[in-house]
């Protein structure tokens, strides 16, 4: 089974700590690690590995599903702006990881990739317990996003 096949697993055992909300396609869980504050990632719920492999109505409300969640980090941490990646090459199954920038930070590094950091990732790693709050905080901002709250 897949990495990602694995957290929804976890989320459908409501034993996913990271876990922020779900939509109709798409899982949305805080990252691993919160190098940079707020990052996100959205599972597609079925194990796809590749978005062009999607009908082109579940394409658009998938990506629907990924601007509200980045509309979401965006109302939680106010960052410079959101990068966002859909690559596949490590895990091959549709997920968008959500990179909050911030000015600071853009203006401080040579490379502006944020997967040019990743071998500094695991030095931001959060607890299950951390976890768990920063999700229900984003969570807050995805209900205020979808006019729920």
């Amino acid at each position: 089974m897949c990495l990602i096949c694995d957290r929804i697993t976890q989320y459908k055992q409501m034993e996913n700590p990271y876990f922020i909300h779900e939509f109709e396609h798409s899982i949305f869980v805080l990252g691993d690690h919160q190098y940079f504050d707020g990052y996100g990632v959205l599972l597609y719920k079925e194990h796809i590995r590749d978005i062009t492999d999607l009908p082109l109505e579940i394409q658009k409300e998938f990506f629907a599903e990924v601007m509200i969640a980045g509309k979401a980090l965006q109302k939680r941490f106010s960052p410079y702006r959101l990068n966002y990646s859909c690559l596949g090459n490590v895990v091959e199954h549709v997920h968008f990881h959500i990179f909050p920038r911030y000015e600071q930070e853009l203006e401080s590094v040579d490379n502006k990739n944020p997967w040019a950091n990743s071998n500094n990732f695991n030095d931001k790693k959060i607890s299950d317990v951390d976890a768990k709050k920063l999700a229900l905080k984003i969570k807050d901002s995805v209900l205020k996003v979808l006019g729920q709250s």
